[in-house]
């Protein structure tokens, strides 16, 4: 009986590299800036500010849309994903993010010049389940790579969205210091509540990985301990909690801090969001095909 040819990548741990080095850059920033502008835009339709709207749909229409194309390469064939939404979770959100800059136009006009009206109404639902959609669906995409147990948690849709919608706050409250038509303490107030949120649910996303199977548990050290624990510590704990969310707790107590210091607040948020699915992209690693020989 002829025996199989063992390789290192089956029996190590393997760190994935497509989605996340050289051209798969692209798609880390077409993730976030989803999140951020379905966040943005779900905040915006809470205050019913029509800048916040607009500037959430030109990030998903704008910078996601350009993005993901960069990655997927060969622009005029790349449209014809749209048609395998039964099988894949980069063709649904395609759809969801068509759909939005359909919807989220409409609405937006809408709301402009037809404000109250029983067609802006349904157009608000409409723009924001699809806003909703494109914020989540790229946990879903990660979380059907079975292959990678780190990604493979029901919990990383709801981190995504509440990432972006943390974001979503942050944007807003910068709309606000600039005479928008946003509420500046409710959004300040949202964004306090999500960055305590925030923090409790990456380290029961870190805990639960840990403790699933040994390549979850090496996905955990190396962003703790390995090569990534510069980005996981001064990215997204430093920068991305810590600093936001004491400036957000001076400004809630002192009753007024500078603008340009919430305005850093909202900085590191931003770089913590970007860090956030960094840190995840490049963790994930294949689980080993076969047990490593004796």
């Amino acid at each position: 009986m002829a025996t199989m040819q063992v390789h290192e990548w089956m029996i190590n741990y393997t760190r994935q590299t497509e989605w996340i080095d050289r051209r798969g850059l692209f798609l880390w920033l077409a993730f976030y800036a989803g999140g951020l502008g379905g966040g943005l835009y779900l905040v915006s339709l809470y205050f019913n500010s029509l800048w916040g709207m607009l500037f959430g749909w030109l990030i998903i229409t704008g910078i996601k849309g350009s993005a993901h194309l960069i990655f997927l390469g060969k622009p005029l064939r790349a449209w014809r994903i749209v048609f395998r939404p039964h099988s894949s979770w980069l063709s649904r959100g395609i759809i969801f993010v068509l759909s939005f800059a359909l919807f989220g136009a409409i609405q937006m006009a809408l709301t402009r010049w037809a404000p109250g009206s029983t067609a802006e109404i349904v157009f608000k639902v409409l723009a924001g389940a699809a806003a909703f959609a494109v914020s989540i669906y790229t946990g879903f995409v990660l979380n059907s790579v079975k292959a990678v147990p780190f990604w493979n948690s029901m919990l990383l849709p709801i981190l995504f969205i509440l990432c972006g919608v943390l974001g979503g706050f942050g944007l807003s409250v910068v709309i606000a210091l600039n005479g928008g038509d946003v509420n500046l303490a409710a959004a300040e107030a949202g964004t306090r509540w999500l960055l305590v949120i925030n923090a409790l649910l990456i380290g029961i996303y870190l805990w639960r990985a840990a403790n699933r199977e040994t390549t979850g548990k090496k996905s955990v050290l190396e962003q703790i301990q390995g090569n990534l624990a510069p980005f996981f510590w001064i990215g997204i704990v430093a920068l991305g909690i810590i600093v936001p969310l004491g400036i957000a707790l001076v400004s809630h107590l002192a009753g007024e801090v500078s603008a340009s210091l919430i305005l850093t607040g909202v900085t590191c948020e931003i770089i913590g969001g970007l860090t956030l699915r960094y840190c995840v992209l490049k963790a994930g690693a294949y689980k080993p095909l076969v047990a490593r020989p004796r």
